[in-house]
């Protein structure tokens, strides 16, 4: 699990980078997994950056603990210090509909684009919210979906 240096917040696209960044690794590591053991894959962990155990970091060299990383990690993550299988973080990342409440509310939920927002909506909420089904708001042209999603607060 990275991390970004506290002056640096990230927002908008370099969120969606980031999220789409650690979504791949994620897959990556549940896919080695597999092909290392295909009957049974061995579980992998969620490991914070600044928390790494010495069976990770003697595998390389020339690791140099950096204590600023796992302060900042200690102040931004709210579970540096729990045992986190990589599977449960991917699955809140891939989630793929949340409630018309928590999309209006902020922050988001991890791995939600801000700029597509309805996406995220069952059929009956994207009705609701937005009073059209969701093949007559991809009729309407690009300047009125905008105007529609921010009076509706999904923007």
């Amino acid at each position: 699990q990275g991390w970004w240096p506290t002056e640096n917040e990230i927002t908008g696209s370099a969120r969606i980078r980031w999220d789409t960044d650690r979504k791949c690794a994620m897959e990556t590591v549940l896919q080695y997994c597999k092909v290392k053991n295909p009957k049974k894959p061995p579980k992998s962990y969620l490991i914070h950056a600044g928390f790494e155990p010495l069976t990770f970091t003697n595998m390389f060299p020339s690791w140099e603990h950096r204590e600023d990383v796992a302060e900042i990690t200690e102040k931004e993550a709210d579970a540096w210090n729990k045992i986190i299988l990589v599977e449960d973080v991917l699955h809140k990342l891939c989630q793929t509909q949340y409630p018309l409440e928590e999309l209006q509310a902020r922050p988001l939920p991890e791995g939600v684009d801000p700029l597509k927002l309805e996406i995220y909506l069952t059929d009956d909420d994207f009705q609701i919210a937005l009073e059209m089904t969701r093949e007559e708001f991809s009729d309407l042209p690009s300047w009125k979906q905008v105007k529609l999603k921010k009076a509706k607060g999904l923007f």
